[in-house]
């Protein structure tokens, strides 16, 4: 009976650490108590095929693609609206140039179907803001749905490095995309300030800024911060950033 009550705490202590283990691995925890942001279908995909390392810039698989070059840059700030935060995670995920989430076996991360036959397609990754606050993504500018009935877009989902969990925000979506009409920009709902972007041309290929004020319009999301009166541009207002910061 005690060999057998001893066996048991060892094996609970050994499952502990393998779970905690796996937390450290990524910097994300992986039950986390506070549940924000509303109904999230397929939460779990942020998580899936994420890698151990995740560092403040990633190169997509769909650069190497035949369509517009895009940096995807910005600085994501605490809920007050002024401080950056480091170590936030940025899930990104978008259509290639058809307009198409494809899976595609060959390419690392890229997610096969779900058994309701939804996926993420093959042109997805993850960034961590450095010190600063900052996140780089480069990739290509993401195909129109063959539909048409909505604009180009890329998908962000955030996790904090705390208790809260992961939820989406605004998609950011091209200033100049005719399909981005009046209608469409007043449904928009500014989760996490504004995902519309200003692409300007540099170096040979396209950057936008889109920044990112944590808790800012997400439901649940705790109002201690987030409720505070905030005066000035508030995050991904506007576009000013050359002068700024370094592109990397």
């Amino acid at each position: 009976m005690v060999k057998t009550v001893l066996l048991s705490a060892i094996l609970c202590f050994e499952l502990l650490v393998s779970c905690h283990s796996q937390e450290r691995s990524t910097g994300v925890p992986a039950s986390p108590s506070l549940v924000v942001g509303g109904p999230f279908e397929n939460r779990e995909f942020l998580y899936l095929k994420m890698p151990d390392t995740i560092g403040p810039a990633d190169t997509s698989a769909g650069w190497h693609q035949n369509g517009p070059k895009l940096l995807l840059t910005g600085t994501v700030y605490g809920p007050e609206g002024n401080i950056p935060v480091p170590g936030v995670v940025v899930y990104y995920y978008h259509t290639d140039i058809t307009g198409r989430y494809q899976h595609r076996p060959e390419i690392p991360g890229s997610m096969p179907p779900n058994e309701k036959g939804q996926t993420h397609g093959y042109i997805r990754g993850w960034v961590k803001t450095n010190g600063k606050g900052q996140y780089f993504i480069y990739t290509v500018r993401p195909g129109t749905y063959p539909t048409r009935d909505e604009p180009d877009h890329v998908h962000l989902t955030v996790k904090e490095p705390n208790e809260i969990s992961g939820y989406y925000i605004d998609d950011i979506v091209f200033d100049d995309d005719p399909l981005l009409t009046t209608a469409k920009r007043i449904s928009r709902e500014n989760r996490a300030g504004s995902g519309v972007v200003r692409l300007v041309q540099k170096d040979g290929f396209w950057v936008g800024e889109r920044d990112i004020r944590l808790g800012l319009n997400i439901p649940d999301y705790p109002a201690s911060a987030s409720q505070k009166a905030f005066s000035g541009r508030g995050a991904g207002e506007e576009v000013f950033i050359f002068g700024r910061r370094t592109l990397k």
